[in-house]
This record gives C-alpha cells, structure tokens and sequence, in this order.
C-alpha cells in the first residue's frame, strides 16, 4: 500500500497536472458531453460520493441510494426505519428515537458525516442522539460507506449519510403546477400517529412547498415482552422556497423546525429504566442554496450553501425541579465550483471547493455549581478546509480495452477548540484520496481506494467535568459516591489511514427482455491511530476499599473516573450486494461482515457488530397497481471480549436472530374506478412478523416486538 506522504504527494501531483490542463480543455470542453462516468438509463445515481451526478453501482467505493418512493415504502417512524439491507450500516442507542445514531463499518458517533441538503450537522451528545428530522420530508438518501475526509473533512471516518429533503418538482408529474398531500400513519407497537399535510406549486421559474405534521406516541413494547418506558409528542414544520433567476441561476432558501417533547429517563439510550423526566428536544435549521452555471462558458458552475443551526435539549426533572440544558449553535458556509474537461480520449470534471463552520456550545444546570451542567461543558470549535478533486474518464487506456475512472483527491483543514479555563487545541490536517475503476467490458469492472481520513476531538471529549454518574452509599442512607468526568485537552485527532479493493457486475436481459442483474463487493482495511474511546474506570476493589473503609466509609467521595482517551485500532470486513430487476418481481440480496480491535491486543473494539445477510424480495402487480414485499435479515451470533479496565461489561455475547418483516403498497391510477382514487397511496407493514426478541448493535436493549403499521397519503395535483 502507498504511503500517506506519497499517496499526498501523487494526489496533489495529478491535481495540479490536470488543472493546468484546463484552461486549453475548457475551450473545447461541452458540459454536457463531459461527465464523471457514463451512467445508463437504468443505473442509480449519487452525488454525495464525488460531489457531482456518478453511477452508485460503478463508483470506486460502496454506496447505497434510496429514493422517495423506497423510503415511502418503508413507513418509517423514525429516520433509522430507512437504512434497511445497507450491509454494515447499523443504529445504536435503542428504540427511543431521542438516543438513536448511526454506525457505518465499526465507527459511530463523530465518526459518521450527516448532511442535510448538504448542511454539516454538528449535534453532538453523549445519549440525545442525532436526527431532528421526519423522514416523510426525505425525497432520498445517499450513504457513502468508508472515509471521505478528501471532500468532507472531519468527521467522515466511516463514511457519509446524505439526506434531500423534498421540492415541489418531488410530488408534482408532468404538466402539473401545484397540489396539496395529507397523509395519515399508525404503528402499534408504540401507538404512534401521524398527521402530515403539505402544500406545494412549481409555476414558471417559481418553486414552492411547505408542510407541518405531528407524531405522537407511547411507551414501546419489546420483543421480550417488556415495555420499554416512551412518550414522544412531536411536531415539524418544513418550508422551501426556489427561485430560476435566468442565466443558470436559481436559488433556494429552506426552513426545518423540529420540536419534540418527551417524558422518558435522562438517558434515553438502552434499557434505561430511571425515573421519567421531562425532555424538550428542539432544532431548528436555516440554509440557502446558490447555484450558479451561466451560459457561454464552462468555467462556473458554482454551488454555495450558507447555513445557521440551533440544536436544545432542555431538560426537567419533575421531582426536584433541576433544569438542565445543551444548546449548540452552528453557523456554517460551503461552496464548490466544476469545470468539464476533454482532450484526446480523456474526459471529465474538475471540481474545487471550501468549507469554513463553527459550532458554540453552552450547558447549564440549575443545581449544579455555579450553572456548570456535568458533561456539558461551554466552548467553541472552529473549521476551515480547502479541498480540489479530479474525475478523469480514459478511454482504452494505454490501449486497452473499455474505460479507466481516476478519482484523485486532497483536503486541507484547519481547526481550532476552546473552553474557558482550559488550554486551546489547535491542529492541522491533510487527507488525500486516490480511487479508481476499471471496466474492461460493459459486463464486468474493478475497482479500488486508498488514502488518508481523519476526525477531530470534539468539545464534549476534550473538555469533560463533572459527574458521569453515582451509585448509593452501601452504608449511609441518602449518601451517593460519584465516577467524575476528567477532561483530556491534550487528545489528538483520529486519523485513518485505509485502502478497499472490489469488483461489480452489470447485466441486462438476463432471463427476460427489460431486466438487469447487478453485483458489487469489497474488501476493506482500515487503520485508525489515535481512536477516540470513553474511558469508563472503577478500582476493581470498589465495594472493599476508599469510600467504604475507614476514615472515609462515613462520608460520601468520588470514586472512579471517565475521560476520553486515544487508542489504536484496526478494523477491516467484506460487503457484498446484488440486485435482480424484472418487469413482474425484484430481488435484492446484501452481507456485511466487521472485525475488529485495539491494535497490539486480543480486545475487541466495543463497536463491532455482527454478520448480517438480508434478501428483500419484491412481487409486482402492476394489473392492480401494487407491488408485495418480504425482507428476510439474519444476524449471525456475537461473542466479543473487550479491555476490562475502560469497559463495563468486559464481554459482550448475544445470539443471533432472523427477522421476518412483511409489506405491501398500493397506489391506484387511471385504470382503477376510471382514476376516481389517482393520487391515493396505501403502505401496509408488520416489522418482525415473528416477535423475535433480539439484542441488536450496540443498543443495550432487546429490540421492537411485532410492529403492525400503516401510511395512507391522498396528492390532489392541477
């Protein structure tokens, strides 16, 4: 494998030969005929991935798109619900949505990049989860699997999760100008309604559509029979307004609310069984979008993305009235510019851009000392970031046979973190990035990556204080003794250094005329140094010594600490897809598989997940306007065994689990009652059709029992 520093030094060296060309391209380059890779008809496509429009199936990396109709199709309650079959991408936190996050290839937290309409989402928070955001907005979702800090710098370590929020054009079909949609869900398991409705118009060069809804719902009963403490009252309000300026520019401005009051424990992760609080959990985001592609030239196509977050999580304790709050604000700006290219049988695209965000912190606690809330500390992190990526399609290359896809890429970032009474940290980084495909016949491609990726310590890691949690004097009724948060100001970046290699397939008209059978799989190897783990440490003596021997057993005193540490790992596993389309059914097929540890030992990461195989198998009625599906997800057994002096529990052992879930759309046109029902549509579910009680990821809790749901929405459109 490169090294880094040559793997840097031959990024920047085809960056800056290929921009030098140019300026004698671009006199010759037409945009329309010069694109990253030559996407057919019936191939999916991402943008996320390079930045530009790029067939997901060829693309030198793993990606997964899911479009409106596939996510509808789910009937999801939260945004999780959508992720279904992505081999290695898995939810933490349990069933509360209020502690749900997302783990792609072993890495979770920090480690994974959201995007929302291309805004960095920076909430960050040890058991308030990540999403503030319905996913009856979503029109689709890239997730890119693996490091892309060439193009996003911080925090995608494991790999990127993009989200679209819906436009007019999304609900509108031909000749249409405007419309309104309600939609109305119910899912037992936990109770939960939906109320939706939205309005939305696309005339001449105006662009429009607005949408408030409302879930409400209880406590969730598990597939063990328990019930797990919940009460969510949810309400959003989304609005986006776009604007066609002429001369290729249009412009959109966007509004997302998010509001959900909740009556659950403090921490709403795992099986946390303490008494019920009052939570308030609010996010509000602002963005625009610029883009800009005037006629009569190829050298602009600039899109610009400034955005301002505010993310609370207020919460009341209805027995001792303590309030306590996280707030973060993040003010944020992006831009990016393409120029086509093409000379020789060399076509492609030049893209270059910015980054520069910044994020505020504050936590307050009415019974704490002086305000200070305990984990929450007050301070600031500062990023900016350059970054510039070549896509260059080769045309027999050297004379060979079919085309060569080079994707060289380099970033540079900068950031700087505070906190009062604590020392700066202030660090600079470069992540390079080298990926390329390979497809000698129109059947059959390889294709590789390597490079650097990299991830900075946030404020909640750096600057920790107060306490982590207490446990009841074993003596002394009403006494606690305390495991304290240390700060660590001193930690380093996480920085990756990885490489993947695969190979896909891509077949039409296999069994019958119209239908395609696609494959793709990887092996992946990644190296992190400097992994950023929470560090929990209790004396092995706990009960027999300090607190509870004399002089001390009378009083109550601190014992143990938690502090966020650096330590090597090394993680590496195998992804495999494949997808059958024909005109009267579909199947799709997927396998992930994770190892990992703290480099040097036998300790598991506590991060790893299990195999899983999953098939989705899809019957199409199009003679009454519906299609039938049944998902099959099988989770082989997990046995693991971590570091005994940072982990509480040091094994891990859950068993494996199949999971039967079941479900059907219908969605009647012109054929049906002479088109009397057209713009109804119906989702019908029932999630673990089994009641299979099972342990997912990471999520300390058994999972959702049986799960009867559906989604009815009526579009009237003119």
């Amino acid at each position: 494998m490169l090294s880094v520093r040559r793997l840097a030094l031959t990024t920047s060296l085809l960056l800056c030969t290929a921009a030098g060309l140019l300026c004698t391209a671009a006199g010759v380059a037409r945009a329309d005929d010069a694109v990253p890779l030559q996407i057919a008809a019936a191939e999916t496509v991402t943008v996320t991935a390079t930045r530009n429009p790029t067939s997901a199936e060829t693309f030198p990396g793993m990606v997964d798109v899911r479009d409106y109709d596939d996510i509808q199709a789910d009937i999801p309650s939260t945004v999780s619900d959508i992720f279904y079959g992505m081999p290695n991408v898995q939810f933490t936190g349990g069933p509360r949505r209020t502690g749900q996050g997302p783990s792609i290839r072993g890495l979770g937290g920090q480690d994974v990049l959201t995007l929302v309409d291309g805004v960095r989402q920076s909430w960050t928070s040890g058991h308030d989860g990540q999403f503030f955001l319905d996913p009856s907005l979503l029109a689709g979702v890239d997730v890119v699997r693996g490091p892309n800090s060439a193009l996003y710098g911080s925090g995608a370590l494991g790999g990127v999760i993009a989200f679209r929020t819906i436009d007019a054009s999304d609900l509108l079909g031909p000749g249409e100008t405007s419309g309104v949609r309600i939609g109305l869900g119910y899912q037992d398991v936990d109770d939960e309604f939906l109320r939706m409705a939205t309005g939305f118009t696309h005339i001449g060069n105006l662009d429009v559509v607005g949408s408030i809804g409302k879930r409400t719902s209880g406590d969730i009963k598990l597939g063990s029979g328990a019930t797990l403490a919940a009460d969510d009252d949810i309400v959003t309000g989304f609005a986006k307004v776009g604007y066609d300026f002429g001369d290729g520019l249009t412009v959109k401005l966007s509004y997302q609310g998010y509001k959900d009051d909740a009556v659950e424990p403090d921490d709403g992760q795992g099986v946390s069984t303490g008494a019920p609080v009052d939570k308030r959990v609010t996010n509000t985001q602002f963005a625009g979008t610029i883009n800009w592609k005037p006629n009569g030239t190829n050298l602009v196509d600039l899109h610009l993305t400034p955005y301002h977050i505010e993310g609370k999580v207020a919460i009341t304790d209805p027995a001792t009235g303590d309030h306590t709050i996280q707030d973060i604000k993040t003010d944020g700006f992006s831009g990016d510019n393409r120029i086509p290219f093409e000379f020789a049988n060399v076509s492609g695209i030049f893209t270059f851009g910015g980054e520069w965000y910044q994020d505020k912190q504050t936590g307050r606690d009415s019974a704490g000392v002086g305000g200070v809330r305990s984990g929450v500390p007050n301070g600031k992190d500062e990023f900016w970031g350059a970054f510039a990526q070549i896509e260059a399609n080769i045309d027999h290359p050297l004379g060979a046979p079919g085309k060569l896809t080079l994707i060289p890429a380099v970033r540079y970032d900068s950031f700087d973190s505070s906190s009062t009474g604590n020392p700066d940290l202030s660090k600079t980084v470069t992540s390079p990035k080298l990926a390329a495909t390979y497809a000698p016949t129109d059947w059959f491609f390889l294709f590789g990556n390597v490079g650097k990726a990299f991830r900075a310590p946030g404020i909640n890691e750096l600057y920790l204080s107060g306490i982590h949690f207490e446990v009841p004097h074993p003596f002394l009724p009403g006494v606690s003794v305390a495991n304290t948060f240390q700060p660590n100001p001193n930690l380093k970046p996480e920085t990756s250094r990885y490489w993947e290699a695969g190979a896909g397939l891509n077949f039409s008209d296999v069994l019958t005329v119209g239908d395609t059978l696609r494959g793709k799989a990887s092996y992946w190897n990644q190296h992190v140094d400097d992994f950023i783990d929470l560090s929990v440490f209790t004396p092995p003596t706990f009960y027999s010594m300090g607190c509870f021997t004399p002089p001390d057993f009378l009083t109550g005193c601190n014992v143990g600490t938690t502090t966020s540490v650096n330590v090597n790992a090394e993680l590496h596993g195998t992804e495999i897809e494949a997808a059958y389309d024909a005109p009267r059914w579909a199947l799709q097929a997927s396998y992930g598989t994770i190892s990992g540890k703290e480099r040097g030992t036998a300790y598991a990461l506590n991060s790893l997940m299990p195999d899983i195989f999953s098939v989705i198998a899809t019957l199409k009625v199009p003679e009454v306007d519906s299609s039938l599906n049944a998902r099959l997800q099988n989770a082989g057994s997990f046995h693991k065994n971590y570091d005994p002096v940072s982990n509480d529990p040091p094994t891990d052992n859950r068993k494996g689990y199949t999971l039967l879930d079941l479900y059907a759309t219908w969605t009647p046109g012109n054929g049906i009652l002479a088109g009397k029902l057209r713009g109804l549509r119906v989702d019908v579910g029932v999630d673990n059709v089994t009641d299979e009680d099972y342990a997912p990821y990471a999520q300390g809790v058994s999972a959702a029992g049986r799960n009867f749901k559906v989604l009815g929405s009526y579009t009237y459109t003119w």
